[in-house]
């Protein structure tokens, strides 16, 4: 190479290691002649921009495209629990037609967990990275296809493979679609997230329904571990609730993408310094809610007459020279080793701003409190069909085992009516004097108190008694939870803090059902009573928050 072309290799790498790598530059901000550093130079701009895109969100209000967005969210809560509740619907059935102990059994809800896990984290992070709007059609994309193709397993082991891949595409829903919402909505309508959580009860609503029209006919029941007999071709309702459920997770898709077009958060495109974007977002919603605004990227700036005086100045290393040994990249040579320390640093900014003194106990209490509910909520649903069929086993004994799931089908779709309700009580106490830290707590000890009921209480009427009031208080916990969650964490952490959190909650549910699996072969009851402790611990940690969210702006 000769020495002209060598020192043009390496201003240009010098140039794009400045453009792509963060971390190996300095750049000093002075503001008013105060210097601001690198680590929060993007804190102070986002205060300064948020105040006047904050007013023109509240100027568009509430109209035509905030309604039609809570609805399409909603289907992506919907589509959580619609999934869930199917897993545990067919988890018997499933076990008798591949013929596994309860011990492995356990494996198929886990796997879907498993996948919903790194669904939360991958859509939550890439939704900070690369937008709302691509995040949003995807999760559903993913969910109808795995969803459909499950239907077809031939084995035990494609059944978890494909369903894992279906929880991948439905993890992302609620951390995703939850920051969606609240970036396109005014101060006073941020309450209606919470609101939104009824979507999550009409998904159990939906399964129960279709798996209470479905199975009853289509399925080999199972009694106290003993299979009836049953020729195994007839036991395929699973697969039609499957291949129903998947069905239906399309349709939402094409609701998303056809008859309704996503425009992309304004919050997220001013934290990328695309205020020009912004600007249209904002004059196109204003204009489906039948309004007509005057916005462009200078009204987005700041709210102040006289902005501040800003100077910057930067530094960075030189680029060493690099060998014929590294690869060739965009017409220079580099070392590979760059790019992934570059990533590494990447997602470690992501991260870093959670563990920051202003945010480290509210995220560690958070995670808690989505890791705990979540394992005390699995282990006592799971298993929940298979436990009621095995006590209306022992109480009618000289039933035939269709009649005794239908019995079990229909006791199922009446509690699972009684979550509804619950949204939009939990809608209604957040603006109480409890607010949202006590609405929480308040739903997750009179779950305990249920389960603990549960366990002592033996009749059907009184089962379904406890459980429709388990299904009640629940959903007024997992509403102000998703809620909360979404509404504490500012703008530009808002998807990383909510895709790790319901991470938190896919790990523990992944442990859950082999833990309660290995506890149900033991006893009935003892994973019931495990439940119900871990929602007690649930509700102090909800005490402890250190922030309540109550009339306070989500930025």
């Amino acid at each position: 190479m000769s020495q002209s072309g060598e020192s043009t290799t390496i201003f240009d790498a010098e140039r794009e290691q400045f453009l792509n790598s963060k971390s190996s530059s300095r750049i000093a901000l002075t503001v008013d002649d105060t210097e601001i550093d690198d680590e929060n130079d993007d804190i102070f701009f986002e205060n300064q921009l948020r105040t006047g895109l904050d007013s023109i969100i509240e100027d568009i209000g509430f109209g035509k495209f905030q309604k039609q967005l809570l609805v399409l969210c909603g289907f992506g809560w919907l589509a959580d629990n619609m999934w869930l509740q199917c897993v545990t619907m067919i988890l018997p059935r499933v076990q008798v037609h591949y013929q596994v102990s309860n011990s492995v059994i356990g494996f198929l809800p886990s796997a879907v967990t498993f996948g919903m896990m790194f669904g939360a984290l991958f859509w939550g992070t890439f939704s900070d990275s690369y937008g709302r709007k691509q995040a949003f059609n995807w999760t559903l994309a993913v969910t109808a296809f795995f969803g459909v193709f499950s239907s077809f397993a031939q084995s035990f082991t494609q059944l978890c493979f494909l369903l894992f891949f279906m929880g991948f595409g439905v993890g992302g829903n609620l951390p995703v679609d939850g920051a969606i919402f609240l970036e396109f909505v005014p101060k006073d309508q941020q309450h209606l997230l919470t609101f939104m959580s009824i979507f999550w009860p009409f998904g159990a609503v939906v399964t129960s329904l279709a798996a209470y029209l479905v199975l009853p006919q289509n399925s080999c029941p199972e009694s106290d571990g003993i299979t009836f007999s049953c020729d195994i071709s007839k036991n395929n309702g699973w697969r039609y609730l499957l291949a129903i459920l998947g069905s239906l997770t399309l349709l939402m898709l094409i609701g998303r993408v056809l008859f309704f077009g996503l425009k992309e958060s304004p919050k997220f495109l001013m934290a990328r310094n695309r205020h020009n974007e912004a600007a249209i977002v904002l004059r196109d919603i204003a204009h489906i809610n039948g309004r007509e605004i005057s916005v462009d990227a200078n009204d987005l700036s700041t709210s102040d007459e006289n902005p501040p005086r800003v100077s910057i100045s930067m530094t960075y290393p030189p680029v060493k020279i690099l060998s014929n040994s590294h690869y060739r990249y965009k017409g220079f040579f580099v070392d590979p080793m760059y790019f992934i320390k570059n990533r590494i640093s990447s997602k470690r900014r992501d991260i870093a701003p959670l563990f920051t003194p202003k945010w480290i106990k509210t995220t560690i209490l958070v995670w808690t409190i989505w890791s705990v509910v979540s394992m005390a909520f699995v282990m006592f649903n799971v298993f929940l069909p298979k436990y009621l069929e095995a006590l209306a086993g022992t109480e009618n004994s000289g039933s035939n085992g269709s009649d005794i799931l239908d019995q079990v089908m229909k006791d199922i779709l009446i509690f699972s009516f009684w979550g509804i309700p619950g949204s939009l009580i939990g809608t209604w106490l957040i603006d109480t004097p409890l607010g949202r830290r006590y609405t929480m707590a308040a739903g997750a000890f009179s779950t305990s108190l249920s389960v603990f009921l549960f366990t002592a209480l033996k009749t059907r009427i009184a089962t379904v008694i406890c459980c429709s009031a388990i299904s009640l208080f629940t959903t007024i916990k997992y509403a102000v939870i998703y809620g909360y969650t979404a509404e504490v964490f500012e703008t530009k952490i808002r998807g990383t803090a909510n895709g790790i959190a319901s991470a938190c909650a896919r790990i523990t549910g992944i442990l859950a059902p082999i833990l309660t699996g290995n506890l149900f072969s033991i006893s009935l009851v003892a994973p019931i009573y495990v439940s119900a402790i871990l929602f007690s611990i649930a509700g102090f940690c909800m005490i402890l928050l250190p922030i309540e969210t109550k009339g306070r702006r989500a930025v």
